[in-house]
Formats: structure tokens, sequence, C-alpha cells
């Protein structure tokens, strides 16, 4: 969980640092993308930590307090990184995912993106990532694992990322999830480019 955790933390730091950007509100001084941030940092050290505060995250459930019965929805936030040029882009939105425990499905949503692109610049993305064919149990019954396919949009570039994310299943009743994939295959304006995708999402006890 360590790797992907601090590989989170960074991606939600850089698409903080952009200069500038369209779709703020204009004579706020106050770009309410920013504030998201906060929010995704925040939650973020709730279910994973921050080891250098010295705070703990959430551990995975017990195997034996899984729920078996039950559909839970999560929602919480997902960080993109892609190895673009001169700079890497870096985009944050919200995520939500629906999980039928019963069935060890999964299914749901990445959109209401924005992030910085190859120029530094904050920018909103248009669009959406689906999630689908989850499964929980994977590789572990504790672990969950869900592919994901879409595009988003900014006033600069397009985005299409295809693959899967895998990871874990937090919290001493299930209240959290938090998973990564490491080798994205992502297609950009200029190309085929590497990447990072991370989710990490709370149950919001709407069920």
């Amino acid at each position: 969980m360590t790797r992907w955790l601090l590989v989170a933390s960074l991606l939600l730091t850089a698409c903080g640092g952009g200069g500038g950007g369209d779709g703020g509100s204009p004579g706020s001084g106050i770009d309410p993308r920013l504030a998201r941030i906060d929010i995704y940092e925040s939650q973020r050290i709730r279910v994973v930590g921050d080891p250098g505060a010295g705070v703990v995250g959430m551990s995975p459930t017990p195997v034996v307090d899984m729920p078996t019965t039950g559909e839970v929805t999560f929602a919480g936030s997902f960080t993109l990184r892609v190895e673009t040029t001169p700079a890497a882009s870096v985009i944050a939105g919200d995520a939500r995912l629906n999980v039928d425990f019963g069935a060890a499905t999964g299914s749901g949503v990445l959109d209401n993106a924005f992030g910085t692109g190859t120029d530094g610049v904050l920018r909103d993305y248009d669009g959406q990532i689906l999630l689908r064919d989850g499964v929980v149990g994977a590789d572990g019954p504790n672990t969950w694992q869900i592919d994901y396919a879409g595009a988003l949009t900014s006033t600069q570039q397009t985005i299409a990322v295809d693959g899967q994310i895998a990871g874990d299943v937090l919290g001493p009743d299930a209240n959290a999830l938090a998973g990564i994939d490491l080798e994205a295959a992502i297609a950009t304006n200029a190309g085929q480019r590497t990447g990072l995708l991370a989710i990490i999402a709370e149950a919001t006890g709407d069920d």
C-alpha cells in the first residue's frame, strides 16, 4: 500500500501547483478547484495515512469482517499522471464506485476532472472514465480490481485511458477502497504515453 500511497500524494501535490488556469471563479481570487484538492488530500490522509507526518491510515479489512451481502456506494477522488512533455500532465477528479458484496462485483465512474497539462496551466477536463467488470476478492478476500476506459478532454489536449486498477478494501467494516495502476497505457494527441492512475474512496452510508 505504501508504494501507491506516496504516488497518490505526489499526484495531488503536483495538480495543485499549476499556474493560472481556466474554469475558475473570476473575481473571487480563489480557484474552487484548489479547495477540492484540499478535500481530496484530507480523505487521502484519513484512508491511507501520511507516513511523513506520522499519521497511520486504515488497515486492510480483516477477512472475517469482509461483507458477503449488500451493496455499498463509495465516493472519493482519482488522480492521473501522464508522462507528457515538456511537463507531465497531472489530473484529479471525482470517483464514485458501486460495489455489490453479495455478487462480489463493482462498477463506477471517474469524472468532474481538472488538472495541469504540458504547459503547467490548470484547466477543466470534460468526459468520463468508466469503471466496469469489478471483482471483489480478485487477489485475496480483502482486495478488489476493476477495468477502466474513457477519455478526458481539455482545451489543450485529449487523454484516453484503458486498463485495470487493483487495490485493497480498507477499514474495520470495509469502509474504504484504495487502488492504483502503476503501468497505465495512455493515448494523447502526441501519441502513446505511460502514466499512473489511483483511486481513493470511502463508503457514503447512503445505502
